[in-house]
């Protein structure tokens, strides 16, 4: 139940994000406001990690898939996924994500060896459906009319990435404490996006009104510091396969938050959280009927 926790406040925070990412992008490009948000999470997570730091020994031993993590599954996903955004519709772009889950199935699949039952087929599926409920606000014969954009093809891009990550997460974040590993990748995201920016462009934070560094905090702090942190320690704990469809819950809390910003709830938020919702739970299925077996062992 700890590591459901955990997974439910990172999509929560990331659900948040679509909205404080839009103030930010009223008063500077997405790859600023990328920049920004990175520069509050290491400062956040430094000021929770000062007297705790890790040896030098200790960073350099695991080095490189600090910088895999950090580079590719952050950097590049957050990359790919703000550019491809400016290029395609919000449409393409959350149908696109939405197949994260079923993706990181089949990597889990191929990397990590772990089988693929009928109930993960299932319950992502069902997932799935209530995802594309969601954002086609109940009207399925909407997706008909989704075009193709440039930005698409950098969609499945970020997708594939975000996918990989978790693979990676999984993999590599033993060597050293969760919030240890999250601390340094994050930094090497923040590094990538000052590379990545034109420096100058940074110098126009003193024309920012006080919202977009609320935003900055919130984004910051919730939604990435403590974000990738719950992520990495739902997914260390819980296995890819069972944590990558918590993906799904993004949309929902998205959802949830847009009340908080004047819209309304609709019938559709309803039956699509619940068809959501029941894809997770088939998923734990899958693991207490593992587990049972294991005991009767």
């Amino acid at each position: 139940m700890k590591n459901i926790l955990y997974l439910l406040t990172a999509t929560a925070a990331w659900g948040l994000n679509f909205f404080l990412a839009k103030i930010m992008m009223e008063s500077s490009p997405a790859l600023i406001a990328g920049f920004w948000r990175y520069v509050v999470a290491v400062f956040i997570l430094l000021l929770l990690l000062w007297g705790n730091l890790p040896s030098w020994k200790q960073v350099m031993a695991q080095s490189k898939r600090l910088l895999l993590v950090g580079i590719i599954g952050i950097f590049g996903f957050n990359y790919l996924f703000f550019t491809g955004l400016e290029q395609t519709s919000a449409m393409n772009a959350a149908l696109i994500m939405s197949m994260n889950p079923a993706l990181t199935l089949v990597l889990n699949r191929l990397i990590l060896k772990v089988p693929i039952t009928r109930l993960h087929v299932l319950g992502v599926s069902i997932a799935l459906v209530g995802a594309i409920c969601l954002m086609t606000r109940g009207d399925f014969m909407a997706i008909g009319q989704v075009t193709i954009g440039k930005g698409d093809g950098l969609m499945w891009l970020a997708n594939l990435t975000f996918a990989f990550y978790h693979i990676w997460v999984k993999q590599y974040s033993g060597g050293m404490q969760n919030i240890h590993f999250t601390f340094f990748t994050t930094l090497i995201c923040c590094i990538c996006f000052l590379i990545a920016v034109q420096p100058y462009a940074l110098f126009a934070w003193l024309a920012y009104p006080p919202v977009y560094w609320y935003s900055a905090i919130g984004m910051g702090g919730t939604g990435t510091a403590l974000a990738y942190f719950a992520w990495n320690r739902g997914v260390a704990g819980l296995g890819v396969e069972r944590a990558a469809i918590f993906m799904n819950t993004v949309p929902l809390f998205t959802s949830f938050f847009a009340l908080l910003f004047g819209a309304n709830l609709a019938f559709y938020h309803l039956w699509s959280g619940l068809i959501i919702i029941s894809g997770l739970v088939l998923m734990q299925l899958q693991h207490w009927k593992t587990k049972k077996l294991v005991l009767k062992g």
